[in-house]
């Protein structure tokens, strides 16, 4: 969560979409990307209920999105931070977008 960094729940990209109608030109950057703890600025994807859907979908809208935002032309660094323990294949869809990645596991 993006909580610890901003200090408070930040609207979900897929939120935010719904909000919107899924129209994406509707939605500019100050919509989604909040500005946390030294500088860092955060985007929260969310996802849906546990068991009722599939995240890779999420982050794959989340992705979508970003680039129409041009948010990927900004940053010289772009962590995600994704669930390792699911089937669908899309949380590791952010990986095809960068020439080069580090992925990092834990216990």
């Amino acid at each position: 969560s993006t909580f610890a960094l901003t200090g408070f729940l930040i609207p979900t990209i897929i939120d935010t979409l719904e909000a919107k109608g899924y129209h994406y030109e509707d939605i500019y950057p100050e919509d989604v990307i909040y500005r946390g703890y030294g500088g860092v600025d955060c985007v929260e994807a969310g996802g849906p209920p546990a068991g009722a859907g599939c995240g890779g979908y999420v982050v794959g809208e989340t992705v979508k999105l970003l680039k129409e935002l041009n948010a990927f032309d900004e940053y010289d660094v772009i962590l995600f931070d994704v669930l390792g323990d699911v089937v669908c294949g899309g949380f590791a869809a952010p990986l095809n977008l960068a020439p080069i990645y580090c992925v990092i596991v834990t216990d």
